[in-house]
């Protein structure tokens, strides 16, 4: 991996790529301009090239949303089951039911005689 330092003020450079040239520039004291450098242009346009982006955008809000559970705000079919444990020894578990679409949460209790 290729690190570059500001000669100023030795904070990392940022590079990125506009009309097939290679730039830099730092965050911190404003200072920018061409790479020129033929080898270390080289390996930055490398890196450049290995980082991938995403391949699509996640539709639902929660992809943890996995148990089958109908809301009862907007009638979206899947929710999250959420563990919130027990505050006092002698209670039960608290479970919430997070909808995947809305993010509204249901608690469940469980009544014991």
């Amino acid at each position: 991996m290729t690190i570059k330092f500001c000669k100023k003020c030795k904070s990392l450079l940022d590079f990125f790529k506009k009309k097939n040239k290679v730039f830099y520039f730092c965050n911190k004291c404003k200072i920018g301009g061409e790479v020129k450098d033929k080898n270390f242009l080289n390996e930055i346009e490398k890196e450049m090239h290995e980082k991938e982006t995403g391949k699509g955008v996640i539709k639902d809000k929660n992809i943890f949303a996995t148990y089958p559970f109908k809301c009862k705000k907007c009638g979206y079919d899947k929710a999250e089951i959420i563990d919130q444990g027990v505050k006092y020894s002698d209670e039960e578990s608290e479970i919430l039911f997070q909808c995947g679409k809305c993010g509204w949460s249901e608690r469940i209790n469980k009544k014991s005689s």
